[in-house]
């Protein structure tokens, strides 16, 4: 087989030749001149940057036959061997596959052996990091000081992971990330030496899918020659690779920030049906939300990229959502992109990702389901303490409870007007009963919640116009509870999301704000999961337990005779499945 692949034909074989690592090449060529060889090289950086083309020709440029030169002649003997890779003296190891201690002794016991053909021997460790702890200590002593005629290049994409006692024996050298100017004229210059053209659109879309790797991109294009017939296309590379298209990606944007998830999924379906690449999607994804972030905060995209109508439809979908929430969308498409690779159904996984999107961008609807859960909440006899029918208690706990409880004076009933309180003039002395001087003096209890309930989107319409981001999230909440002046909003398992950023010192003084401008009620706002509420019921009817608590801890008598009618009437309760048993078999509590 006659074929060469065209990275290994185009591999740089100079240190001129390297794309992109000035800072690197002009070092190790003064080194060179100058005679300040180290013992020991790290090479670190990103994949297909240079880092093992630049060990080879720096093994090169010291054992070629007219140096140790800056300039090796890749002529001599020594140097077209290293090409070749047929030098004995110069030796490749791939730490990934020989990573033990065994594997590391071999090697101290063979660097104490000459250089039989060249000037130098040199060992060229390639992905070092991944050797053991073992192993490490093994080569610890020997990198420190070895023989004179031993030099070790090591090549890494993550030194972190390297000791910092390897660390510090080495001369680093850090390989950075190609720029797509770089990759794109050294693919250019690639095509013209091969006699094949390749149109810019394709051009950029192959820079955009090496991400920085020079290795990568010729390997791309070696591909897609192969496909076509001396002319590279945008088609043939969508055709190839399966990549997702721009103007895609902005018409199923379009359709999330319009609302329209139906259209949002066909657009998905024909994407995933034309078997496209679910990562390039995503990554697509996170670049349309990291240009809709910079077009928020007033920075324009780069020009080439896109045209002056798609900056104003940018502008229209960053000025429809705030920065938490776009912030959030690029989290909930991170979280993704992380996770796809391991996923067995990765269409279901994108698909419950397009709908999280879309609950982002919307928030939930006010006139439908926040409303409904309202009037659910407001008319449900276990929300309404006043609908609940008092327990009977067996007679022998009311005996006990009667023993230490002072008698104290009925509460004064509170005539409460059958429309909302807040709709009464203020001259009704009925409606004074509730509002007095646009405040809600009452005892807490559910004639409160109702209030609240009533005027609640008058309270979320307040907060809209004071802050739109707060808005979106509050809009989960319902108002569950009031206790004194405390009232409690209450937000289901689904909405954690809500419940999280609501729970927030901040945003939650912009409710309290909001509720008094909209209610008259000034009360301190408290957030809560549904389930997860503070539960202040009386214990059950029946639990032994409970009545030794109670007879241990006789109940203080009240400071005065307002506090005690709120203390009894909190007591009836809804009976659980125990307390209902427990009155079905008295035995039990005689047991």
């Amino acid at each position: 087989m006659n074929y060469i692949s065209l990275y290994r034909k185009f591999r740089s074989q100079t240190f001129d030749e390297i794309v992109g690592q000035s800072h690197i090449t002009t070092t190790l060529k003064n080194a060179i001149l100058r005679d300040r060889i180290a013992h020991a090289y790290l090479f670190s950086g990103p994949r297909g940057t240079g880092k093992t083309s630049t060990a080879r020709i720096l093994a090169k440029s010291l054992n070629c036959e007219n140096g140790p030169t800056a300039i090796p002649c890749n002529q001599c003997d020594n140097c077209m061997a290293i090409t070749k890779d047929t030098l004995f003296d110069v030796i490749e190891i791939d730490a990934a596959s020989n990573r033990g201690i065994d594997d590391i002794r071999d090697l101290r016991e063979k660097v104490r052996i000459p250089p039989i053909q060249a000037r130098f021997k040199v060992y060229i460790i390639d992905e070092v990091h991944m050797l053991t702890r073992e192993a490490f200590n093994a080569l610890l002593k020997t990198l420190e000081e070895p023989p004179k005629h031993v030099i070790f290049i090591m090549a890494t994409t993550e030194p972190q992971k390297l000791p910092a006692t390897i660390l510090s024996r080495c001369q680093r050298f850090d390989f950075r990330r190609l720029s797509d100017d770089e990759i794109g004229k050294h693919i250019r210059w690639i095509a013209e030496q091969e006699k094949f053209t390749i149109e810019d659109k394709a051009l950029e879309t192959v820079i955009k899918t090496a991400d920085g790797s020079l290795r990568d991109a010729i390997s791309i294009l070696d591909q897609l020659v192969s496909f076509s017939d001396g002319h590279i296309s945008f088609a043939d590379v969508n055709q190839v690779f399966g990549l997702p298209e721009r103007h895609e990606i902005s018409k199923l944007m379009n359709s999330l920030f319009n609302g329209d998830i139906a259209e949002s999924f066909d657009i998905f379906n024909a994407f995933f049906s034309a078997g496209k690449s679910s990562s390039m999607f995503l990554r697509f994804l996170l670049e349309h939300f990291r240009d809709l972030y910079l077009v928020k905060q007033k920075i324009r995209p780069a020009a080439e990229i896109y045209s002056d109508a798609e900056i104003k439809i940018l502008m229209n979908h960053a000025d429809a959502v705030s920065r938490e929430a776009l912030v959030a969308l690029i989290d909930e498409t991170a979280k993704v992109e992380d996770r796809i690779r391991w996923e067995t159904y990765p269409r279901i996984v994108l698909e419950i990702l397009l709908i999280r999107l879309s609950d982002i961008i919307s928030g939930p609807s006010l006139t439908d389901e926040k409303t409904s859960v309202a009037k659910t909440r407001s008319e449900s006899p276990a929300k309404a303490p006043k609908k609940v029918e008092p327990v009977e208690e067996p007679p022998e706990i009311i005996e006990k409870e009667a023993a230490f409880e002072p008698s104290v004076p009925a509460e004064p009933e509170i005539s409460i007007p059958e429309e909302p309180a807040h709709h009464a003039p203020k001259s009704d002395p009925e409606s004074k009963k509730i509002f007095d001087d646009e405040r809600i003096v009452v005892p807490s209890g559910p004639p409160e919640l109702q209030a609240i309930l009533s005027k609640w989107n008058d309270v979320l319409h307040k907060v809209r116009e004071s802050d739109i981001s707060i808005y979106m999230f509050a809009a989960a909440g319902v108002p569950a509870n009031v206790e004194g002046n405390v009232l409690t909003m209450e937000f289901k398992p689904e909405h954690s999301f809500h419940f999280e950023m609501m729970n927030n010192k901040a945003r939650v003084a912009v409710m309290e704000k909001a509720l008094l401008s909209a209610t008259g009620f000034e009360a301190r706002i408290k957030v809560a999961t549904a389930g997860r509420a503070e539960d202040n019921s009386s214990q059950p009817v029946g639990n032994n337990d409970a009545e030794e608590e109670v007879k241990a801890q006789p109940k203080a008598a009240p400071e005065t005779a307002a506090e005690a009618p709120a203390q009894i009437e909190s007591k009836p309760q809804p009976l659980s499945l125990f307390d209902t048993l427990n009155e079905v078999f008295p035995s039990n509590r005689e047991i």
